[in-house]
Formats: C-alpha cells, sequence, structure tokens
C-alpha cells in the first residue's frame, strides 16, 4: 500500500505543476492579447485621426489650476463627498481629493469638479474591492 501513497503524492506533484504551467501560458496569452489590442487602437486613432484614448475608453483628466478639474470618458460617480469623489472611468477609478468639492456639471461626456483640489489620483479598483 505504500507504493499507492508514493503515486498519489507524485500525481498530485506533477498536476500542481502542469497547472502552473497552464496558468502561466495562459497569463502570458492574456498580455500578448491585450499588447496587440493596444497596438491595434493606436494604428486605427492613427487612421482616423482620433485620439487614442477615446478609442481606448481611458479618462481624460484636465485640470485648470487648483479649483476645477474636467473629466471625459467616465461611467459613473462612484462615491461623493465635500472632501472626495471617485470617478469610474472605464478599467480604472479617478479620485479627487479636497476641500468643499462639488459637481458643477456632467453629461454624457464630461462632469467638471470644482472646489479647493488637492490631489487627483488613479486606482486600478474601487476602495474594499478585490
Amino acid at each position: 500500500m505504500k507504493w499507492q501513497n508514493e503515486t498519489k503524492s507524485i500525481h498530485q506533484k506533477n498536476k500542481k505543476r502542469s497547472n502552473g504551467e497552464l496558468y502561466e501560458e495562459l497569463r502570458k496569452q492574456k498580455k500578448q492579447a491585450k499588447e496587440e489590442r493596444l497596438r491595434f487602437l493606436e494604428s486605427l486613432s492613427e487612421a482616423m485621426s482620433l485620439p487614442a484614448e477615446l478609442l481606448a475608453g481611458v479618462p481624460v483628466v484636465t485640470m485648470h489650476g487648483r479649483n476645477a478639474v474636467y473629466i471625459e470618458n467616465y461611467k459613473k460617480i462612484a462615491e461623493y463627498s465635500e472632501s472626495a469623489i471617485l470617478i469610474q472611468a472605464g478599467y480604472c477609478f479617478v479620485m479627487i481629493e479636497g476641500k468643499h468639492l462639488k459637481v458643477e456639471y456632467f453629461s454624457k461626456e464630461e462632469m467638471k469638479i470644482s472646489g479647493m483640489i488637492s490631489q487627483v489620483s488613479y486606482r486600478n479598483q474601487m476602495r474594499g474591492e478585490k
């Protein structure tokens, strides 16, 4: 019976190694597909004379001094308070921090946030998510 336990153990080791190799290959393929997509978007934006940001759906953040921020290509306002506004924009979040913040206006294309802006940062995910 000892040989059965050893065989199971060897099988488990081989299974783990094979799964690791498989997942590594999948990660490589995913990374390569992302790079190809970005190259395609760049060439498409050049051919159509459009900004790459517009095609890729990434946010365009324009600051006017410390009192106004314009955000284009956003999806929704995820969190809103007088000291912080979290905007979901495509694959990331844009966090505006400061004092007396308010959304002056918003449309499907852009929004304006005003107040005393102290920081603008980008996050891959919302706070508390993993």
